[in-house]
């Protein structure tokens, strides 16, 4: 649970003449103005500013050493899911300076008919849309309570301009109105990632990355680091790094095309209470066609659609003890992405290999290393080239084998022999 803001008490000069002013080494200054707090890049702004509140030219110097002192904090600037406030880290035992709080719309009761209807109309099914609200409805419940909570991405796969990025315009303006683009950081193609400290929706759109095995299980690691880990570490440029507790929700848009869609992780065990998964229709939008039309119906609509999301609760089968809703994945999607999965692509190939499959059919079985799997590959002309773009580490078919177990796609088992795994493939059906 994230602690409540705790405004600095410590000045050893009145408060009713010096305005509550930070310092956080590099990041420089920020003085409280009304709601929020704004920057001060200089040592010369900040006088200005005491002055103005009637601080005498001859203390100034002896205040700035009280302020970089007393109200010395290690990080300022928005944090996701934090009202504006000086928190102590329940990590590091730091304090850092929130200076903006979540946008958090009040819901008034009325009806939302165009929200209702785009989302119905894009999630098609009754199910399926319900999964969706329960995700929705819990996001933002953990940004209102102000609570790190874990909560699994939403992932929406469908035809382009379906309206998958509206549905995430509204989740954006339902738990706190911050977005930022979040795929560099997490798969961790960039070392700074203080852009996503300050949004409570990390976004996912349209973006195709490296689709090789690597860049699929690092994207898969930054899911769990950013909605499962207690606490995240941040670090922006020329800035030093902080560990704290945002309130984050993670949402994926993916054309429904096999290239954008091997972006997304595999799906395995330690994935699927981690990701829901759903099949995006194309929304009707009610006959409007201007986005800045649609926009204006939504925020017309928003207070009413959100009144009813606060005042109803997840069905049954959607609760998790945990993440608070749980997991909910599209049974088709889960099936496109089992089969552009690199284990899936493994097992095709070794239906293809003449020395395995001949083996079976003879013997009832095959044994080997992995290593002696990857030569009978590459030895034949028609699954050599494929080979080589799938394993691309030495571990990577091990990997897969014990997936295609799991998953009771081929009948295989293994055993140690002078510290090397063995593996006996009975069947590939």
């Amino acid at each position: 649970m994230i602690q409540t803001p705790q405004l600095a008490k410590d000045w050893s000069v009145s408060e009713a003449t010096l305005p509550a002013i930070y310092y956080a080494g590099r990041q420089g200054y920020a003085m409280r103005h009304k709601e929020t707090f704004i920057p001060l890049t200089s040592e010369a702004q900040v006088k200005q500013h005491l002055i103005q509140n009637g601080h005498e030219r001859e203390t100034l110097n002896s205040t700035l050493c009280q302020i970089r002192t007393l109200n010395y904090v290690a990080h300022i600037g928005p944090v996701a899911g934090h009202k504006v406030g000086v928190y102590t880290s329940p990590d590091s035992g730091k304090k850092y300076l929130v200076t903006e709080s979540p946008k958090i719309i009040t819901g008034v009761a009325g009806d939302c008919p165009f929200i209702e209807n785009f989302i119905f109309e894009l999630f098609g099914e009754i199910e399926q849309a319900e999964a969706a609200l329960a995700w929705l409805r819990q996001a933002r419940r953990n940004v209102v309570n102000q609570q790190r909570r874990p909560l699994p991405a939403a992932v929406l796969v469908g035809a382009r301009k379906c309206g998958k990025t509206l549905f995430f315009e509204i989740a954006r303006l339902a738990i706190g109105g911050r977005s930022a683009p979040a795929l560099r950081a997490l798969t961790g193609a960039t070392n700074f990632n203080a852009s996503t400290l300050g949004a409570e929706l990390l976004l996912v759109d349209d973006e195709i990355a490296a689709r090789d095995y690597r860049t699929r299980t690092a994207f898969a690691q930054g899911i769990k680091k950013h909605l499962f880990a207690t606490a995240v570490e941040f670090e922006g440029k020329n800035r030093d790094s902080i560990t704290m507790r945002p309130v984050h929700a993670v949402g994926v848009a993916v054309n429904n095309e096999p290239e954008h869609l091997e972006v997304l992780p595999t799906i395995d065990d330690s994935m699927t209470d981690k990701l829901s998964l759903f099949l995006c229709q194309q929304a009707g939008l009610s006959g409007l066609s201007d986005r800045d039309a649609i926009m204006r119906q939504i925020v017309i609509e928003l207070p009413a659609f959100l009144y009813s999301l606060d005042n109803t609760d997840h069905p049954e089968r959607l609760r998790d003890s945990r993440t608070g809703v749980a997991a909910w994945q599209n049974p088709a999607v889960l099936d496109i992405l089992r089969n552009i999965s690199p284990e899936e692509a493994l097992r095709e190939l070794l239906v293809q290999c003449e020395i395995i499959t001949t083996a079976i059919e003879h013997h009832g079985k095959w044994d080997g290393t992995a290593n002696d799997i990857e030569i009978a590959l590459l030895a034949q002309d028609s699954t050599q080239n494929a080979t080589r773009r799938l394993i691309k580490h030495n571990t990577a078919c091990g990997t897969y084998l014990g997936r295609l177990r799991s998953a009771g796609r081929i009948s295989v088992e293994d055993r140690i022999v002078r510290g090397i795994t063995h593996w006996t493939i009975r069947s590939l059906s």
